[in-house]
């Protein structure tokens, strides 16, 4: 492996910076997957999990080796039939994708769709009250521009008008306030490389008990990967009907027991906000600044650059430093980039990091550095 690959430090959205405790599974033994010890491995590591997710159900938690976008699509095949009217927030890259996915589905959709900086509101609800829409499907932490939705207002506006929630929270989880039965969500939808902070490759989705008779009711499944009836029946036993990431599910039982020796859901969150706020209290002494029009995620900043051009502190950031951001696509590539609190970094290690930055910003200002564009 290349020696500077070794030496990265990661502020991103996923996959983060893993905690020893994960990375050292791969030196112990494991077992093959198809036994009892698996099984129930399996089955109480999703126990666990549920109960961080707020859903305490027992085998409602089902898992597919694939990415968060496949069990967006998953979740759309299996719990959206020719009678739903579905309402989509689209305030960004994941919530068109909502919009794209159903769409391709051939699935009966609304899109409230957000400009840049603009705020969900209950105005941007109430034209769709009492129109009889079945489901509203929301990413509720929009990553690409750090927006965290309310999810009480969402939630307020399901209950009124009797929709199921459907909860993409793979950037949310584990870094903001996230309660499944509290806020009566009917499906989560969360992945392994962003809040738990392992490898990437599983995807979990969290489903209530009427989402799980509805699909039991329906006809045969069009797909036979993602048929959520056969992972329903499958997970009774700690299984999944196909070869799962197996290794991965060992870093899950790692991660988990880190997460409970640390002091449980709370103090994991504390420390996420701690970091947070310590950035965003910080970056304004350099003269950057973050979002202020709508409610921001404690998972990542997303930092506004006026004088200088963030695709340059970005590469710069990883060229010279060893220092991993986010940069931001299309027209904002050059306006902004986004910087991670979630993972195995420290307080130390974000002094470092607004360190160089204040290195690059201040040289090419002056115009010290020059900047391979290749």
């Amino acid at each position: 492996m290349d020696s500077n690959i070794k030496q990265m430090k990661h502020f991103i959205v996923g996959p983060v910076e893993m905690y020893p405790c994960s990375k050292a599974i791969y030196q112990k033994g494991y077992s093959y997957f198809r036994t009892e010890e698996f099984g129930n491995m399996v089955k109480k590591n999703l126990t666990r999990l549920s109960n961080l997710i707020g859903n305490k159900n027992e085998n409602s938690l089902i898992y597919l080796t694939a990415s968060g976008t496949a069990v967006m699509e998953a979740t759309i095949e299996n719990c959206v039939d020719e009678n739903d009217k579905c309402l989509v927030i689209n305030g960004g890259t994941f919530g068109k994708r909502f919009c794209e996915l159903l769409e391709h589905h051939g699935k009966n959709y609304t899109s409230i769709n957000l400009e840049f900086g603009e705020q969900l509101t209950f105005g941007h609800l109430a034209d769709y009250n009492n129109k009889n829409y079945s489901m509203l499907f929301v990413n509720l932490h929009e990553t690409s521009n750090g927006q965290l939705y309310d999810i009480n207002l969402l939630s307020d506006f399901c209950k009124r008008n009797n929709m199921m929630l459907i909860v993409d929270a793979i950037s949310t989880f584990l870094a903001d306030e996230f309660d499944m039965a509290k806020f009566g969500i009917d499906v989560t939808i969360i992945s392994s490389q962003k809040g738990l902070c392992i490898s990437p490759g599983l995807s979990f989705i969290s489903l209530s008990q009427r989402v799980i008779d509805k699909i039991k009711k329906a006809p045969k499944s069009n797909t036979r990967y993602f048929d959520f009836k056969d992972c329903l029946i499958n997970i009774e036993r700690g299984q999944t009907p196909y070869t799962p990431a197996v290794m991965i599910m060992y870093e899950l039982d790692a991660i988990l027991d880190y997460i409970e020796i640390s002091g449980g859901k709370e103090k994991w969150l504390e420390k996420i906000k701690t970091k947070c706020d310590y950035f965003r209290k910080n970056i304004k002494d350099l003269g950057l600044k973050f979002p202020t029009s709508y409610n921001l995620s404690n998972m990542l900043t997303p930092v506004i650059c006026d004088d200088v051009k963030a695709s340059q502190v970005v590469k710069l950031l990883r060229d010279k430093y060893g220092l991993c951001v986010n940069p931001c696509g299309g027209a904002l590539a050059d306006k902004m980039f986004r910087v991670s609190h979630i993972g195995n970094t420290t307080i130390e290690d974000i002094d470092i990091l607004l360190d160089k930055m204040s290195v690059i910003i201040n040289k090419l200002k002056n115009e010290e550095l020059v900047y391979d564009r290749k």
